[in-house]
């Protein structure tokens, strides 16, 4: 037990640990003009969200949740193969790797906990709203794994739109908006696209077939995908790739709320522990779905966000830090120190 909480600790502390090393492009504008406006009047700048720079968004459309997918996985691809991002590439493959031969006992391990915990073993379940839609969550695992859902993820995307428009077209939450429908999209894409090549068996299949681990059977045809999913569609997790997405794209358009990284990877620790617990998915399902989530939701925001160093519209900007030079006699000895204040 105390081995498999350490792993998905790992788990949590890569992804908040990503936040840290950011190579991902960011737009630059020009610091003294957007469009015809200067950026002190412009409507659209936030100059409270951090003390190094000034965000300006412009109004979103809906089409641009479909027009930026290519270009989110091409950045994907790009981030993947640039030099000074290999560590993470090795990161996630290598985890993933370490793992493989681990997983069924971490499985078993998972599914004794959810056992002692109660219910977080349990396959999930859901009622019928108006005799339509899945979505009241029926136990524990049910709730827990409806946090990956893409459901989840439009749920926010919607309370993103209706502050942005109760807020006077607040163009920072509409672009959130924006930004989650569109990454639940691009991350299915990439997401499917590697399950369809790994055709792993999930652990829901892999138990009663007797396969430890679960097998492997890359490039199943789409008959095949279609008429037996589990039977190929572990790797990478699908609903851990979102998750972590949609974290990473509120937290990098909100950057002065601090508490939602570790709140949220906090909770994707929960997830992830959920669907081993229920099994969907082996330990070594996660490592590249953190990538994907976290590399495509960073893109995704960034995008649409001009940032402006404070310098350049009138704006001093915070120190990290105060120094303060001081100087004393020690022992009849002249001695010079200095002292620095964060």
């Amino acid at each position: 037990m105390f081995r498999l909480f350490l792993i998905l600790l790992l788990f949590a502390t890569v992804a908040m640990q990503a936040q840290n090393t950011d190579s991902l492009r960011v737009t630059v504008a020009n610091p003294d003009v957007i469009g015809n406006e200067t950026l002190l009047e412009h409507k659209n700048a936030f100059s409270n969200i951090d003390p190094q720079y000034t965000a300006v968004y412009q109004k979103p459309t809906f089409w641009q949740i479909i027009k930026y997918i290519p270009d989110d996985l091409y950045q994907f691809g790009r981030f993947t193969t640039r030099t000074q991002n290999l560590k993470w590439d090795a990161l996630a493959v290598g985890s993933t790797a370490a793992l493989l031969p681990f997983d069924q006992d971490l499985l078993e391990g998972a599914d004794y906990l959810g056992k002692r915990l109660g219910g977080w073993d349990k396959d999930s379940e859901y009622k019928k709203v108006g005799g339509l839609l899945n979505i009241i969550p029926q136990n524990i695992s049910s709730t827990v794994y409806y946090i990956g859902n893409g459901g989840t993820t439009v749920l926010l995307s919607g309370m993103f739109y209706g502050i942005g428009k109760l807020n006077n077209n607040d163009l920072r939450a509409l672009n959130t908006s924006n930004e989650l429908l569109e990454c639940l999209l691009s991350v299915g894409v990439a997401t499917q696209t590697i399950k369809r090549v790994t055709g792993r068996q999930s652990p829901s299949r892999a138990i009663p077939d007797n396969n430890p681990g679960g097998k492997w059977q890359p490039f199943p045809s789409f008959a095949a995908f279609q008429n037996n999913t589990p039977n190929y569609d572990a790797m990478p997790s699908g609903h851990l790739a979102t998750y972590v997405a949609t974290v990473t794209i509120i937290a990098t358009n909100y950057p002065e709320k601090r508490w939602i990284r570790p709140v949220g990877y906090a909770v994707g620790g929960i997830l992830a522990f959920n669907m081993v617990s229920t099994k969907v998915h082996w330990v070594s399902d996660y490592p590249i779905a953190i990538l994907i989530g976290y590399v495509m939701g960073k893109t995704i925001a960034e995008r649409r966000i001009t940032k402006l160093p404070k310098e350049h519209v009138g704006l001093a900007p915070l120190s990290r830090y105060k120094i303060n030079y001081t100087c004393s006699t020690v022992n009849h000895t002249l001695v010079f120190g200095t002292r620095m204040e964060f």
